[in-house]
């Protein structure tokens, strides 16, 4: 079995909705786990023991939270482009596309909302932040 570290991964991010893809692999320390989870409906009879569930053909992604040190480099810092923009909350926003590399080409790719953007501020320590993002669309995995 083949094992992976934290080197092959790449992560990018259009730097807002409908912007242009920046690489900011530097910048993220933790992703807080990639899935796609079916949703399914309890479906257990009268005078069951056990519960039943039976998928109702819908996906979901659950948030993906990125963390990492804080920067404010021009065009690729984590500040420059995680940083909370007014067409980030329009009714109409388009969403910003995630792009994870995560295993040898092994690549999951979804239009995300930007919800929440966290500057942590340590005493005696780096500041940091965490962006929590929600899906906009299907997520995918490609090869």
């Amino acid at each position: 079995m083949a094992k992976y570290g934290s080197s092959v991964v790449v992560v990018s991010l259009t730097a807002s909705p409908g912007g242009a893809a920046k690489i900011i692999t530097p910048y993220v320390d933790t992703i807080s786990g990639i899935a796609v989870e079916a949703i399914t409906q309890q479906t257990n009879p009268f005078g069951s023991a056990t519960e039943s569930h039976t998928p109702v053909g819908v996906t979901k992604v659950p948030d993906i939270v990125l963390s990492g040190k804080y920067d404010d480099v021009a065009d690729v810092g984590s500040w420059t482009v995680l940083k909370p923009l007014a067409a980030d909350f329009a009714p109409a926003s388009v969403g910003r596309v995630l792009v994870i590399t995560a295993v040898t080409g092994n690549t999951f790719t979804i239009t995300v909302h930007l919800v929440k953007m966290e500057v942590l501020l340590k005493n005696e320590g780096i500041t940091e932040y965490a962006a929590t993002l929600r899906q906009a669309s299907a997520g995918v995995w490609s090869a």
